[in-house]
């Protein structure tokens, strides 16, 4: 049986608005990059209610540096687990994409082992658009609320036995 050591990176992330849904003047939704709120630091798990305000819909980038101690021993390998995003997430490791995932109910895994170095910088775009806010199927008991990495993040050691 594997065995796993995991090391939760809860904090601090910085947060950073990169565009806001609104609604323009003759009806659809567009993409607005200005009159953005200001960003700051977060702790995840959590939602970007707090930092950007519950009605914030659009597109946010996390950040988050962490340092490699050591090189990992023979017969290790380096995850990145996400338990969930609210609503969807495009994951990069020091500007290599690992890839996309959707929804607070369904974790993501990506192997970091090649990728891994002294020192990281983890990028997370969360993306909560319009067409979902409100919907209670796509995000029962958090429609009308804030998006954001709502679900622990974590690197995790696995040694095969």
């Amino acid at each position: 049986m594997p065995h796993v050591h995991s090391i939760r990176l809860r904090g601090p992330w910085e947060c950073r608005p990169v565009a806001r849904v609104v609604r323009s003047v003759d009806g659809p939704y567009q993409s607005d990059r200005e009159n953005l709120p200001p960003g700051g630091t977060l702790t995840v798990p959590g939602d970007w209610g707090a930092l950007l305000g519950a009605e914030y819909r659009g597109l946010v980038c996390y950040s988050r540096s962490f340092n490699w101690p050591a090189q990992l021993a023979e017969g290790e390998a380096a995850w990145l687990v996400f338990e969930g995003v609210d609503h969807a997430a495009s994951v990069a490791l020091n500007g290599q994409p690992l890839g996309n995932f959707s929804g607070y109910a369904a974790p993501a895994r990506f192997l970091v082992t090649p990728l891994l170095q002294p020192h990281n910088q983890l990028s997370v775009d969360v993306e909560l658009p319009q067409a979902v806010f409100n919907d209670p199927t796509l995000r029962p008991g958090r429609a009308g609320g804030a998006g954001g990495l709502v679900g622990e993040v974590r690197l995790e050691i696995v040694t095969a036995d």
